[in-house]
C-alpha cells in the first residue's frame, strides 16, 4: 500500500514509515517563527530555565507583522528581538526590510523546499505546501518545540482535492480558495491534509498555488499541499539552497475522501461577516458601500495579484472617501511590481503602499479602520476586531473583486470593469 504525501513526509522525518493516526514526534527541517511571538518565546524558555536552543541553525524568524515600528513600543519590541537572536545564535534571521512576508519569502529564497517538514508558530505556514513542503503550525508549543527539538504531532490522514475545468472571465484563484472551504465539510476536513491535484493544476502558477493552500485551515484542516510537477520544479529548481526530493502521493495512497472540482466557477465570490466560510457570490452583497480596502496578506499578496489589482486600476482612481492599501509580499516582489510599472498604477490611482510582509492583516497595527467603517479586502480573516473596531464590517475577496470595489466605492463585481 503506497503513502500520502504528508505520510511519506513525515516518515523521512522520523526514519521509517508512519501511516496516518499515529502519535510521532518528529525532529522538523525548518522552525520558523514571526517576529510578534519572539519576546514570548523567550519569556517562556526563561521560565522553563531553558537558556538554549536544541538547533538554532533551524529556527528562521521573520519580521513581518510589525515591519515598520510605528510607536516607541514597537521600536523596543525590535530592540528585543534582535537581542534575543544574539543571545541564541540565530542565523536565519530576516529583519524588517530582509525578506517580507515568513510564509512566503523562504520559498522565493530556497530555504523550504519540496519534501521539508517545517514546524511552525504561525497558522498559515501551510502556504509552504505550494511547492509540496509540509507546514505545520504549533502556535504556543513551538516554545517546547525549540527547546527540545521536537513536540508531538498526529500523522493527518489526506483529503485529495483534484481540480479540473478552466477560471473564467474575472475569477481568480481566490475565489476557487475561498469558495471551496464553504463547499468542504469541516468535519471532514479536520486534522487532515488537503492535498491538490488534477490536469486544472497545470495552469496555476506557483504563486497563486500559495493561495490555495492557505484557506484550509480555517475549516480545521491541520495543512496543504499541492502536488510538485514540472511547472512547480521551473519555479524551484534556480532557487533552491539545496537537493531535494519531490515527494507526491503515490497513486495506491490511502485517502480520507477524494474529491473533483470544477474552477468554472459562475461568479466571483466574496466571504461575508463574520467568517471567512462564509461564503457567497459577489451578486449577493453587491452595492454594499466600501470605505476601505487592502490588497496584500499571505493569502493575496503575489505578484500575479498585484497584477491583477493593476488591471482593474490602470486609468482609473478610487472612489471619493475610499481608501486602498497595498502590501507586497516579499522584497522580491515588490522590486518585481515597481519594474514592471505595477506601483505607479497604484500611485496614480490614489492607492498607498507598505513595506512589504502582513499589511493590515496582521491585526490592525497599520490600516485600522473607523467604527462602523466597511472593508473589502483580501487578507485571511474576517473575525469582528480583525481591523480594529469589533462592528466594522469586513468583506473578503480576490483582488480582483476588492480593486473593482475601491474603483466603484461599493463592493462590485469585477467583470463589470474587465
Amino acid at each position: 500500500m503506497g503513502q500520502t504525501a504528508s505520510e511519506k513526509i513525515i516518515s523521512r522525518a522520523m526514519g521509517r514509515i508512519v501511516k496516518a493516526g499515529e502519535i510521532v514526534h518528529p525532529e522538523p527541517d525548518l522552525i520558523t517563527v514571526h517576529d510578534w511571538y519572539v519576546v514570548n518565546f523567550d519569556k517562556a524558555l526563561q521560565e522553563f530555565g531553558v537558556d538554549r536552543l536544541y538547533a538554532p541553525g533551524k529556527v528562521l524568524i521573520s519580521t513581518d507583522h510589525e515591519p515598520v515600528a510605528v510607536s516607541a513600543a514597537a521600536s523596543a519590541r525590535q530592540k528585543q528581538v534582535r537581542e534575543i537572536v544574539r543571545k541564541y545564535g540565530i542565523t536565519h534571521f530576516y529583519d524588517a526590510g530582509r525578506g517580507g512576508h515568513g510564509h512566503v519569502f523562504p520559498m522565493e529564497l530556497g530555504l523550504v523546499r519540496p519534501g521539508m517538514l517545517v514546524l511552525a508558530y504561525d497558522t498559515h505556514v501551510t502556504n509552504y505546501g505550494a511547492i509540496g513542503c509540509l507546514g505545520i503550525a504549533l502556535v504556543v508549543e513551538v516554545s517546547e518545540l525549540l527547546a527540545c527539538g521536537s513536540v508531538w504531532v498526529r500523522v493527518p490522514e489526506t483529503v485529495r482535492v483534484n481540480l479540473k475545468g478552466r477560471l473564467g472571465k474575472g475569477i481568480a484563484i481566490r475565489d476557487i480558495a475561498q469558495r471551496l472551504i464553504k463547499d468542504l465539510d469541516p468535519d471532514l476536513v479536520d486534522y487532515t491534509t488537503v492535498e491538490f491535484g488534477g490536469p486544472a493544476l497545470a495552469d496555476i502558477p506557483v504563486d497563486l498555488r500559495m493561495t490555495l493552500c492557505n484557506t484550509p485551515l480555517e475549516i480545521g484542516a491541520k495543512s496543504a499541499l499541492v502536488d510538485v510537477d514540472q511547472r512547480a520544479l521551473d519555479w524551484i529548481a534556480p532557487r533552491a539552497k539545496a537537493p531535494f526530493t519531490v515527494t507526491n502521493s503515490d497513486p495506491d495512497a490511502t485517502f480520507k475522501a477524494v474529491i473533483d472540482y470544477d474552477l468554472g466557477m459562475m461568479e466571483p465570490q466574496v466571504a461575508a461577516p463574520p467568517t471567512p466560510d462564509n461564503v457567497v457570490g459577489v451578486s449577493q452583497v453587491a452595492g454594499r458601500k466600501v470605505d476601505y480596502a487592502f490588497i496584500g496578506s499571505c493569502a493575496s499578496c503575489s505578484l500575479t495579484d498585484l497584477r491583477d489589482a493593476a488591471a482593474i486600476l490602470k486609468g482609473r482612481t478610487l472612489a471619493p472617501g475610499v481608501r486602498l492599501v497595498i502590501t507586497p509580499g516579499t522584497q522580491e516582489i515588490a522590486t518585481r511590481a515597481t519594474a514592471e510599472g505595477l506601483t505607479q498604477i497604484f500611485y496614480e490611482a490614489g492607492a498607498m503602499l507598505t513595506a512589504p510582509g502582513c499589511g493590515p492583516c496582521a491585526g490592525g497595527r497599520i490600516g485600522t479602520i473607523g467604527p462602523g467603517e466597511v472593508s473589502i479586502n483580501t487578507g485571511t480573516r474576517n473575525d469582528p476586531g480583525r481591523l480594529g473596531p469589533k462592528d466594522a464590517e469586513i468583506y473578503l475577496a480576490s483582488p480582483l473583486t476588492v480593486a473593482a470595489s475601491a474603483v466603484t466605492g461599493r463592493i462590485t463585481d469585477p467583470r463589470e470593469l474587465l
